[in-house]
């Protein structure tokens, strides 16, 4: 098996190279974002006691693309995460898995990006190395249950080989093998999923997707995440570990109202048919976790010309183990206003409520974060 070190190290080589290349047979691009905004969490936690945080975060993402001709290009970025709730000293590194649930810590930068991609032929795309990927349900906050690399502020990646067919129908098919180093994923992934096994160093994920609108119908998609020998279903060395699949399903309807204002309406199903024990993630002391995980939105795009609002209602039992925006064993609520200002510039705020579905055994009550932000979007 091929060291993370080695494999890593030879995709951020070839990147390099790549944008090394002679001045005069390579066209340079300079993109990126910056991303800034208020945040504040009101917790009543689990052990009874009430806490607030409030901070001012910033996010800052500045790459280099380069193309060497229309079948050869590459990409290196730099992404850095910080807060004034920040309790980490500033540094960079290249880490092979998240160092934090949600990603990189604050305070923490890296490359979230590098890759080469290959053209071979019209509709085809094939990307090696570091790279960002998503599944997204459209909408005026995209979320996703399965594949959603940095959402918010945070900072994840996909480090694998993607492979991706665009039909003259509008389905776009998407394959990904993602490797998964034995010290943690570099994307959001829930216990008791693990790596240690070496038959779990490599995962997959197949999509296959429209966008074209047919009649009120502006999205339609499948997915399917493949997680080999990363279950420890009856906890870490407890047990025989197994593999974890998540199936996902998402659909979005648009129609016409009054003036600009358009209403979308879209939804999202998920379903993992083998879930850990619920003793394993603390929600119960018998059978089995809730494999089952949904989000549904009502949208109102255009409210005014660039102007919209949204409400999410969404809920991922507590065997649901790979979405970043819905945590196992959780209900959530929200509202999400955005203001699309130029295609450089988006201001939105957003009101939110999550909330434990099973209460935690040892625990005095249910977890419950109220938490509100206001962010400002920068596009290159």
């Amino acid at each position: 098996m091929l060291r993370t070190e080695t494999w890593i190290g030879s995709f951020l080589t070839v990147s390099c190279l790549t944008l090394a290349a002679p001045v005069m047979a390579v066209e340079y691009s300079v993109n990126g974002d910056m991303r800034t905004g208020f945040y504040s969490l009101h917790r009543d936690d689990r052990n009874g006691k009430e806490d607030t945080t409030d901070e001012l975060r910033l996010r800052v993402r500045a790459g280099v693309g380069a193309k060497l001709n229309e079948q050869w290009l590459g990409q290196a970025r730099f992404a850095g995460r910080y807060s004034t709730d920040d309790r980490n000293e500033l540094h960079f590194k290249i880490f092979n898995s998240l160092p934090a649930d949600d990603g990189l810590r604050r305070g923490d930068s890296t490359l979230d990006e590098a890759y080469v991609e290959y053209r071979p032929a019209t509709g085809w795309q094939l990307r090696m190395g570091r790279f960002q990927s998503k599944a997204e349900l459209n909408g005026v906050a995209k979320k996703s249950l399965d594949r959603n690399d940095s959402p918010n502020t945070d900072i994840t990646w996909t480090d694998g080989v993607l492979v991706r067919h665009s039909s003259v129908s509008g389905w776009i098919t998407t394959a990904i093998a993602q490797y998964n180093d034995s010290e943690g994923a570099t994307q959001v992934r829930h216990t008791p999923l693990e790596y240690s096994d070496d038959d779990s160093r490599v995962s997959y994920f197949i999509g296959h997707e429209s966008t074209r609108k047919t009649g009120p119908i502006v999205q339609r998609a499948v997915d399917v995440t493949w997680l080999p020998n990363a279950l420890h279903s009856r906890g870490l060395g407890a047990g025989p570990v197994e593999d974890y699949w998540g199936l996902v399903g998402r659909m979005a309807a648009q129609w016409p109202m009054r003036g600009s204002m358009k209403f979308m309406l879209a939804g999202e199903l998920g379903y993992a048919p083998n879930t850990p024990q619920r003793s394993t993630v603390r929600t119960g002391l018998s059978g089995e976790a809730d494999g089952r995980a949904a989000q549904l939105t009502f949208n109102l795009v255009d409210i005014v010309p660039e102007h919209s609002a949204g409400l999410v209602l969404g809920r991922a039992g507590d065997g649901w183990l790979l979405s970043p925006d819905f945590g196992p064993n959780t209900n959530l609520v929200e509202l999400r206003y955005k203001w699309a200002i130029d295609k450089q510039q988006t201001l939105e705020a957003r009101a939110r409520n999550r909330e434990d579905i099973n209460q935690r055994v040892g625990s005095v009550q249910k977890r419950e974060d109220v938490d509100f932000y206001v962010r400002y979007t920068f596009k290159l």
